[in-house]
């Protein structure tokens, strides 16, 4: 399907280029702790008794006194691991070997989020034949759609959960989450999968090999890191080169106060290598191995003023929830910066290579997810032709974002599809070209390279399941359609 102009629905209008993971954002509502209801498993350290409750019952975002309320807080949330996590940790550490229980975690809701993730469920399914059990997890029954969950309940080892089953944890700040927000994804993570290992995935993110290998198989030069240190995270574009931030917009900056305000030392301080931010739209996390850092996570995420003032949305909390636990060593994100993924169907005023996403890479360099952000969405709703992936990009320095940033896409005379020329060694004449096509290819100012996933010789899993998407694209808007006639 070739794509034409996309136009702006009112949800991706919201947006902004920013590799994050919901990407819209519902305020804050404060509420009693959720009932809970006896079919919902809950971890052994959340059940423990004498856990100590946060002694005052309401919380205002934004107050003066939020700064004497984080630190507070923070004192009752080293109290309540001490008390309940550290004593459950034999116990769960137990669980992270051969009986763990592996799965994915997909928080998704409403029409147009579900049908992303019928989209992911039904790939990962018949076109990966991955075997991992997925979770999807909706907050409340304004997020509930009944067709689009029984269908993706009629998938294989595929389950839908309702977030507001389980209880919210009386020693956080009371907070409601409504709709879908920042936030949702760590309580999803912290509290509601009932997975030891998981792989958190957004719903606008497409797997492009199957994940299973993620959990066992390592890189040949740097082993398994998620088996060694029980997380993996991914780059964003943004990093830091000294005191340097080099970002896509400002406020996706982290400032020094979100560590020193606890005296933690600064991540990027004393690194010879650029550091570089996170972005949140797959993870692999050991909830059994770091219970404790998953306190500290929702610790961030319930206190989302003076927090959202550091850092934006939940991307950076992660990195800063580890050190928070004394384990930042135990953060381990793969180095290799992320690729652009183009579109070819701009038409002027439009760049003709028109941004579909970002594509991320196992730890051997193989491309392994497509998420789409941004105005590369996919909405149902919408009957126009979606983004295709047509390009990719060599692995972007967060500069060759900015010039990419200024039209949300790149201009001819900004990129070459000469990639072998610049990028594998003897250019195009090598014997091997397919050898250096998905390797890592520093190349500084204009052009920028772009490969094209037609190429001959690509690996075809990939072109599997980028037809097997659009298929399912296809019949998701064919269905809408019909509903609206």
């Amino acid at each position: 399907m070739r794509a034409g102009t996309l136009p702006r629905s009112p949800r991706t209008v919201a947006c902004a280029l920013i590799a994050v993971s919901v990407c819209f954002f519902v305020p804050f509502k404060l509420s009693r702790d959720s009932e809970v209801l006896d079919s919902v498993e809950q971890p052994a350290h959340l059940t423990c008794s004498g856990a100590p409750v946060r002694k005052t019952t309401s919380w205002l975002p934004g107050k003066a006194g939020a700064l004497t309320d984080l630190h507070t807080d923070e004192k009752t949330v080293k109290h309540y691991i001490e008390k309940c996590v550290l004593p459950s940790r034999i116990a769960e550490e137990e669980v992270t070997g051969s009986g763990a229980k592996v799965g994915i975690a997909i928080p998704a809701g409403g029409k147009w989020l579900l049908s992303n993730t019928l989209a992911v469920c039904t790939v990962l399914r018949k076109t990966l034949k991955s075997a991992l059990p997925v979770e999807v997890v909706y907050n409340g029954p304004e997020e509930y759609d009944e067709l689009l969950v029984s269908q993706l309940e009629a998938l294989p080892n595929v389950t839908c959960l309702d977030a507001r089953q389980v209880a919210y944890p009386r020693h956080h700040p009371p907070l409601k989450l409504k709709g879908l927000t920042f936030e949702f994804k760590a309580f999803v993570l912290a509290y509601v999968t009932t997975f030891d290992q998981v792989l958190m995935l957004d719903a606008d993110n497409f797997p492009l090999r199957s994940p299973d290998d993620l959990f066992t198989v390592g890189s040949a030069e740097l082993g398994n890191l998620f088996k060694q240190h029980g997380s993996l995270f991914w780059p964003d574009f943004g990093q830091k080169q000294g005191d340097k931030s080099i970002l896509l917009a400002k406020h996706l900056d982290i400032k020094a106060a979100a560590y020193t305000e606890f005296n933690l030392t600064l991540p990027w301080e004393g690194m010879r290598e650029p550091f570089l931010f996170t972005e949140s739209g797959q993870m692999l996390f050991d909830r059994a191995r770091h219970a404790d850092v998953l306190e500290w996570l929702w610790f961030l995420n319930s206190h989302r003023k003076p927090v959202s003032d550091w850092m934006w949305g939940d991307k950076d909390t992660y990195r800063l929830a580890f050190a928070l636990a004394g384990k930042a060593n135990a953060f381990q994100q793969v180095t290799l910066s992320p690729r652009l993924a183009l579109d070819a169907g701009g038409t002027p005023p439009e760049p003709p290579f028109r941004h579909t996403g970002m594509v991320q890479h196992d730890l051997d360099g193989n491309l392994q997810f497509l998420h789409r952000t941004y105005l590369g969405k996919f909405d149902p709703a919408i009957q126009e032709p979606w983004r295709e992936l047509d390009f990719v990009t060599n692995p972007v320095t967060p500069q060759q974002a900015l010039i990419y940033a200024e039209a949300y896409g790149f201009f001819p005379h900004q990129v070459t599809t000469d990639y072998e020329k610049y990028c594998c060694p003897g250019g195009s004449d090598t014997s091997d070209v397919s050898e250096c096509r998905f390797k890592e290819c520093k190349v500084s100012g204009n052009p920028l390279p772009v490969l094209t996933i037609a190429a001959a010789n690509l690996d075809p899993g990939v072109r599997m399941v980028l037809n097997a998407l659009d298929d399912m694209f296809t019949a998701l808007q064919a269905n809408q359609s019909a509903k609206s006639g």
